[in-house]
């Protein structure tokens, strides 16, 4: 298993042989595939420096202008001068060359070649989806991952064993009809002035979505609301509010869909 911290453990435990390319040596040909067992290795070393090269039994500069030595150019080995028929080759990707990039960029990388991933299951792992977003890969399949704060749809069964907390957040009572937008929150709370005479329509309610509403009354007392026809009580009956002075009142919700909102009001929660 690989790991990125202050203990770090390499994907690669041992060096691995490059394949001989000598039977290509010809005094022309520079360039030449670098594979390990007959294919191309994934990932692909990052550098030249994670590569160690000899010719005819001369250790070869890893160069990354090409102007002496090797290089590595896509997923091959190219020299600045041509080797000449019938040297040697001897080849080695060093061991964790795949991940150890200290002062270097990962490679992008895919969802089905992953730049970070493990030597066991080369398909899964991360690479760059886009400009500022990190892909997950799973066997070879791009999976989603998101920051907690973009809108996400979870599927499965979930079980915690620990609280699960919604903000309660304030309405504005500074207009007469009340703007609740069902998006930014589950549970509200609103005092209730002489402004205030409309509990307006919901916007962005989403079928299943349930919640609470504490109504408050300010100091003066004696006020009361509408609501707008999207919010449904049993029997057709709007509830009739505590109006004493810093009253509690609390509406329960769930949506049954963007426009029905069912509703129950539980009245004169004592402070």
């Amino acid at each position: 298993m690989s790991y990125i911290g202050n203990d770090l453990q390499v994907a690669a435990s041992r060096y691995r042989i490059i394949d001989d390319i000598s039977s290509g040596f010809n005094g022309s040909e520079t360039s030449f595939a670098l594979q390990i067992g007959g294919q191309t290795p994934t990932p692909f070393p990052v550098n030249a420096q994670q590569c160690l090269i000899s010719v005819n039994g001369v250790i070869q500069e890893p160069d990354p202008s090409g102007s002496a030595g090797f290089n590595l150019v896509g997923s091959n080995i190219v020299f600045s001068s041509a080797p000449t028929n019938g040297h040697a080759f001897f080849g080695v990707v060093l061991a964790g060359a795949d991940y150890v990039t200290a002062g270097k960029e990962f490679p992008d990388g895919s969802n089905t070649a992953p730049s970070i991933t493990f030597s066991s299951d080369t398909d899964t792992g991360l690479y760059r989806a886009s400009s500022g977003e990190v892909g997950l890969a799973k066997n070879g399949v791009a999976r989603s991952l998101q920051t907690l704060e973009d809108a996400q749809t979870i599927t499965g069964v979930k079980t915690y064993n620990a609280a699960a907390i919604a903000e309660v957040t304030t309405l504005s009572n500074a207009s007469s009809t009340v703007a609740v937008d069902l998006s930014l929150s589950n549970n509200f709370t609103l005092t209730l002035n002489g402004t205030v005479n409309t509990i307006g329509a919901p916007t962005n309610a989403v079928a299943g979505q349930s919640g609470s509403i504490f109504l408050v009354q300010d100091g003066t007392g004696s006020r009361t609301t509408g609501w707008h026809n999207n919010w449904k009580f049993a029997g057709g009956t709007v509830p009739t509010l505590t109006t004493t002075a810093n009253a509690v009142d609390r509406v329960d919700y769930i949506c049954k869909s963007s426009t029905e909102i069912h509703a129950v009001a539980t009245l004169n929660y004592t402070r």
